[in-house]
C-alpha cells in the first residue's frame, strides 16, 4: 500500500469528526472534536480522509462508534459519511442548539455547551 492511501491518525473505538466549516460554527465544531479527544472522550479523526474516498480508512471507521458534528444545517459532515456508505453514527448540529451561524463566535462558553451535550451522545 502507498503512503498516502493510508491515514496514519489511528483510530479508536470512539470516534468524532468534525465539519469544520470556514464560519465561527465550523470553528465550534473543529473546538470541540479537539476538545473531546484531550479529554479522552473521542478520538479525533478526520473526515477528509472519508471525502478523499481512502477506502482502508473508510473501512476501519465503518467498525468504529462516531460521532459527527456540523455546524449548520447544510450538514455537510453527515452527507460526506452517508455519501461513503455509513448509516450507524451519531449527529450532532451546532445551530440546533440555539448557536447561530454568523453570530456564534468560538468562544470557551459557546464550546463548553456544545461539549457537554456531545459527551452525552
Amino acid at each position: 500500500m502507498k503512503q498516502e492511501e493510508k491515514c496514519l491518525c489511528g483510530a479508536g473505538d470512539n470516534i468524532v469528526m468534525a465539519c469544520s466549516g470556514a464560519s465561527d460554527v465550523g470553528a465550534i465544531t473543529d473546538k470541540v472534536a479537539r476538545t473531546l479527544q484531550i479529554a479522552g472522550k473521542r478520538k479525533m479523526n478526520c473526515l477528509a480522509v472519508v471525502g478523499a474516498g481512502i477506502e482502508k480508512s473508510i473501512e476501519t471507521f465503518k467498525t468504529k462508534d462516531i460521532l459527527v458534528i456540523d455546524g449548520c444545517p447544510i450538514a455537510c459532515g453527515k452527507r460526506i459519511l452517508e455519501q461513503h456508505g455509513f448509516t450507524h453514527f451519531k449527529h450532532l448540529v451546532v445551530t440546533e442548539l440555539g448557536l447561530e451561524k454568523g453570530n456564534s463566535p468560538a468562544t470557551n462558553e459557546n464550546v463548553e455547551k456544545v461539549f457537554n451535550i456531545a459527551t452525552k451522545l
